[in-house]
């Protein structure tokens, strides 16, 4: 196109150069025909020498102006005007297509990039900005964006060989993803080498791979002995105790018990999967954290009536304590908590629930020396850019015999029981902390244990506020 608007404008341009010396011909020719009928019919009087020059040059002035009068020269600017209309609407169709490509990408709901040759994003679509967690990521390189080594050196791969690749990563920032990523070249404007990247996240379905082996493993696990326990009592109702009524209604009411556990032990291990499953996708709707805690307590008011623990609750200070994340979570959380709390508190049991903002209070702040495990109030705050006052707390303390400093760590495993006879008694599955610690990482938050040999354990959930305080970040 562009040698096309060349070559047309020379033509037109030699055109041009010839018709006007057509014209300054037949102009020259026409003013001494003039000046000759002038002088030889003595229309005017004769003039002298020295006037001849002017009037021939008046009348070539005339016919000139009658030239550009009658005859302008945008009849010849027409064909470049054609030709640069044509290119402008090219390009114009052009930044539409690119528009249109732009407009596609941002409404992907799967992370988009392009790169430069250079490896700086030229463009991130929002999906990619909720993905890396940081906005505006446009302009900064790519190994500094996504921490992902595999994809950037596919990339500066695909960029030198002109081949696509696909990839799989993990995150490990937060929660750990894992992922696809489609790397393909571009031609940008001017034959300028670009990559796309196309990620999907595949760790949803990762993770239901890994629920189904784990769902497998652990029900075949914890669910051998209460079926077999069922059996034995079957084959000796059937047997031996098959006239004896009292055999048979104490054997029935240990059936009874024992298709409980298995009923509490699905309801915990389908409760655990679905959270696992959703751990990597962040909660999005305002709760809150002081109303939930009140709720379980009411809710519960008659079980903890009929068992007599006594539960106290506490709110530090006023203000808002509303947080990001799904209510019915966080529900559960703090009523497995004080589940705990009543089963290994004592008889009868003292449980002591608290909401509050920044660090929350800790057994050591009576001068005696305690043990923890789990993350601190610092270190969650550090982990989501806020300051600590810009932290929730909802902590949970009993006044029970406390637990060894070794089992503290352990706590939150499937199926760990510091006191497995009195878990069993009590109707415990061995699920409700690994609970709490899946649904506390699902919201970004920490969970620590604190506890003290004959001064009780307490167990405190932090999570990043809503309503961030004067200097506080605005990240999510």
């Amino acid at each position: 196109m562009q040698d096309d608007l060349a070559t047309l404008i020379r033509n037109t341009a030699a055109q041009v150069r010839a018709r006007d010396f057509t014209w300054a011909v037949g102009i020259s020719a026409g003013a001494g025909v003039v000046i000759f009928l002038v002088r030889y019919f003595k229309i005017l009087p004769e003039l002298p020498d020295w006037q001849v020059p002017i009037f021939t040059f008046v009348v070539f002035l005339a016919a000139l102006t009658v030239r550009y009068r009658f005859s302008s020269g945008r009849v010849w600017a027409e064909p470049v005007q054609r030709v640069v209309e044509a290119e402008i609407a090219g390009r114009e169709a052009e930044l539409s297509s690119l528009r249109l490509a732009r407009g596609v990408a941002q409404a992907l709901p799967e992370p988009l990039f392009i790169v430069g040759a250079d490896g700086v994003i030229e463009l991130a679509n929002p999906a990619a900005e909720e993905f890396l967690g940081a906005a505006a990521v446009e302009g900064r390189h790519l190994a500094a964006a996504l921490r992902a080594p595999t994809v950037f050196d596919a990339t500066e791969a695909v960029a030198r060989t002109k081949n696509s690749q696909t990839v799989e990563f993990t995150t490990s920032s937060g929660v750990e993803r894992t992922c696809r990523a489609f790397i393909a070249p571009l031609e940008g404007a001017g034959g300028d080498p670009r990559v796309l990247i196309y990620i999907r996240d595949l760790t949803t379905e990762r993770r239901l791979e890994q629920m189904r082996a784990d769902f497998i493993a652990s029900a075949s696990h914890e669910l051998r002995t209460p079926l077999a326990s069922l059996i034995g009592f079957l084959e000796t109702l059937r047997g031996p105790a098959k006239s004896d009524e009292e055999a048979r209604e104490r054997f029935l009411g240990i059936m009874q018990g024992q298709a409980e556990r298995m009923q509490r032990l699905v309801a915990d291990l389908m409760s655990l999967s679905r959270i696992e499953l959703n751990e990597h996708v962040p909660p999005s709707k305002v709760v809150d954290l002081r109303d939930i805690a009140r709720d379980v307590i009411e809710s519960h008011a008659p079980i903890l009536e009929q068992s007599g623990a006594i539960v106290d609750f506490e709110s530090d200070g006023s203000g808002s304590f509303e947080m990001l994340g799904e209510r019915d979570e966080i529900f559960q959380a703090i009523q497995n908590l004080i589940d705990n709390a009543v089963k290994y508190g004592g008889e009868p049991a003292l449980v002591k629930v608290r909401v509050g903002r920044g660090p929350a209070p800790t057994l050591a702040d009576d001068g005696e020396v305690s043990h923890r495990a789990g993350d601190s109030a610092g270190q969650v705050a550090a982990r989501r850019l806020v300051g600590v006052d810009d932290l929730l707390f909802v902590q949970v303390r009993d006044f029970g015999p406390g637990i060894e400093r070794g089992d503290l760590p352990r706590l939150t495993e499937r199926f760990y029981r510091v006191n497995v006879e009195r878990s069993r008694r009590t109707g415990g599955t061995g699920l409700g902390l690994a609970i709490v610690k899946h649904i506390v990482s699902r919201h970004k938050g920490g969970l620590q244990i604190e506890s003290r040999l004959a001064a009780g354990t307490a167990f405190t959930c932090y999570f990043r506020a809503h309503a961030l305080r004067a200097g506080g970040s605005a990240a999510a």
